[in-house]
This record gives C-alpha cells, structure tokens and sequence, in this order.
C-alpha cells in the first residue's frame, strides 16, 4: 500500500489515501515520487502538489506552499504551511492579494526582507490563479 497524507497548522486535508503517483514542488524543483522510492526528506516551495488516487488515471491537485516532504516505505507524508484544493479557492482574492503584492513590488519603497515577502505572495497567486484556470 502506498499512501499520501497532507497536513498544515490549520487542517488535515488528506490522510492516508491510497495514490499510485504523487508529484510534489521540492525546493529545487518537481518530485515525482512512485511505490517503492527511496525513503528521502525534501523541503517544499510554493507550487502544485499532484497526486494520483489508486485506479485513476486524473490527477488532483492542491496548491501548497512551503513545507516538509517525507516519504517512506508506506507512502508520502506532507506537511505545508497552506493547501488548497481548486474548490476551495477564490479567484477574487486570489486577484486582489496578486495584484497588492505586484503594486508593493512596483513601490520601490521595500526592504530586502519585504521583497522576499511579496515575492513569496505574488508566486502563490500565480500558482493559484494558474489552477484555477486549468479547471
């Protein structure tokens, strides 16, 4: 059995559900993580998790960001800061929080950490906005 659990500080979104493929944005790039991977630890960014359910050939998907990967010999085990599937997101405050961080951006008036901070805000909106118009 391989399974895939999904948790942040707020709820749990997915545990224990059988999958027969789970592609996850590792820091550095996409994982695509199958039965029988090696066990491995990897940080997350901000992206689209996908995840095969077991006898489905359509993934799901969920935006996340920031977070811990683990996986092991009985499947994948996530812990993000935030998730969201497609229904549970709002395109206009997905609009208004990309269009807020693009306008702080724009100011020239933010300090180094400042900038990483609405960088960080700005990707998550496009990662979102980019879900919702898939669906």
């Amino acid at each position: 059995m391989f399974t895939l659990t999904l948790v942040t500080p707020e709820k749990k979104m997915l545990t224990d559900v059988d999958v027969e493929e789970v592609v996850v944005p590792a820091f550095k790039g996409e994982l695509t993580i199958l039965p029988g991977h090696a066990p491995l630890m990897s940080t997350l960014g901000i992206g689209v998790l996908r995840y095969r359910v077991k006898g489905s050939s359509a993934f799901q998907s969920a935006a996340i960001s920031w977070g811990y990967c683990e996986v092991n010999p009985r499947g994948v085990n996530i812990l993000a800061e935030t998730a969201e599937a497609t229904d549970e997101l709002d395109r206009e405050r997905i609009e208004a929080a990309r269009k807020k961080a693009d306008e702080m951006l724009r100011s020239g008036k933010l300090t180094v950490d400042e900038i990483v901070k609405y960088q960080r805000k700005l990707r998550r909106a496009e990662i979102r906005l980019g879900m919702l118009n898939k669906h």
